[in-house]
């Protein structure tokens, strides 16, 4: 009795040739599907490419527009990441504050020192010229705490920006980003400086004015003026600076005029004006806080002198001075820390309007995953 051995038809679903792609799965099962991408940065741990993901955090931020908690927070992650930069904030404010100090010794010493009376006529070329080089004086540490102030500014917010790429950054490679720069940068802190100078002795006047004429009663109308005009100038300033906040940055970044930089600033800040001053307002009271917890404590420890040298046989004077040696040293520190966290509040800031308005997330996570370090994604263009 034959036995037919049945013979599989090449054109039937069951044949496959060697080698050949797999069969195709009978009913209930799965089927293999395509082979997973390979993963890219933009993946979280696990995902395998697939489905939404977060974008990428290789800093201090992610790159997506941020939230307002991580506006506020942000900053703090820079002082660990900036110790560099935090101590070149350090000397260049302990220099200004010598020059303080020596400016105050000239004055006091080398002019009012020699004063011995006031009503002396022969006395009086020595009288103003100690005074106007007291005026001088102040002027120029006045202008040169506002030239240290740029500097430190524009170097936080170049070491800033690297620092939301993941990028670390020594102060000598922020200072080649920042050297042709610093001029508007410059230009900018003193005409900021100027406009409260004027104001003040705008308002100073009044009251001087009102005194010399009137008196009493003048005075006490000029200084209600004062008050009011003074109250207004307060609001407005609050205002104009929060729309011009975003110029330093403007300026490091993408390299702008001072004029090109204010209204740039202005129109990114258009429908952001009470995030853009609620995040530097409560940055700036954080710390403000943050260091009357620590100096507040100091103040009191003064005290102590009296208490265990009662009879002044020189301790109380020692303690004293420790006392008021520590205090300037942690002012000069906090300082340092303040101009640090508040400059990277303000980069941040600008490179979220950036990022909610022109789409600069986009541009940084392309930059990030091209590996490229010979563009500037902060340019204008560069994506």
């Amino acid at each position: 009795m034959c036995h037919h051995v049945p013979v599989t038809d090449p054109g039937s679903s069951d044949w496959q040739s060697p080698g050949g792609a797999p069969q195709r799965p009978r009913y209930g099962e799965r089927s293999p599907g395509p082979a997973a991408p390979a993963p890219s940065i933009y993946d979280a741990p696990g995902a395998g490419g697939q489905g939404w993901t977060p974008p990428p955090k290789p800093g201090i931020v992610p790159l997506r527009p941020l939230g307002f908690g991580t506006l506020l927070l942000a900053p703090f992650s820079m002082l660990r990441r900036a110790v560099g930069i935090l101590g070149i904030s350090l000397l260049l404010q302990f220099v200004l504050l010598l020059v303080q100090g020596a400016l105050v010794a000239v004055v006091v010493f080398a002019g009012f020192a020699r004063i011995t009376d006031w009503t002396d006529p022969a006395q009086q070329p020595l009288i103003a010229g100690s005074v106007v080089g007291a005026i001088l004086g102040a002027l120029g540490v006045f202008a040169l705490s506002f030239v240290v102030s740029a500097l430190l500014q524009g170097i936080v917010v170049g070491a800033a920006a690297r620092a939301i790429l993941g990028e670390s950054t020594t102060v000598g490679q922020v200072w080649q980003r920042l050297r042709g720069n610093l001029g508007p940068l410059i230009g900018w802190t003193l005409l900021l400086g100027s406009a409260i100078l004027l104001t003040v002795l705008l308002l100073t006047g009044i009251v001087v004015l009102g005194v010399t004429l009137g008196g009493a009663v003048g005075a006490a109308i000029s200084i209600g003026i004062a008050l009011l005009l003074g109250l207004g100038a307060v609001a407005l300033w609050i205002w104009l600076y929060t729309k011009t906040s975003l110029v330093p940055s403007l300026i490091v970044l993408e390299h702008a005029t001072i004029r090109r930089a204010i209204v740039r600033s202005w129109r990114l800040t258009d429908g952001y004006f009470w995030r853009t001053f609620g995040a530097q307002a409560l940055v700036t009271i954080m710390v403000t806080v943050a260091l009357q917890l620590i100096t507040t404590p100091l103040g009191l420890l003064q005290f102590v002198g009296v208490l265990i040298d009662p009879n002044d046989t020189g301790t109380g004077v020692t303690v004293a001075v420790i006392v008021q040696i520590i205090a300037v040293a942690i002012g000069l520190l906090g300082g340092a820390v303040t101009t640090l966290v508040t400059s990277t509040l303000i980069a941040l800031i600008y490179l979220d309007l950036r990022m909610r308005k022109e789409g600069l997330d986009l541009v940084l996570q392309r930059h990030v995953e091209s590996g490229r370090k010979d563009v500037d994604p902060f340019r204008r263009g560069a994506g």
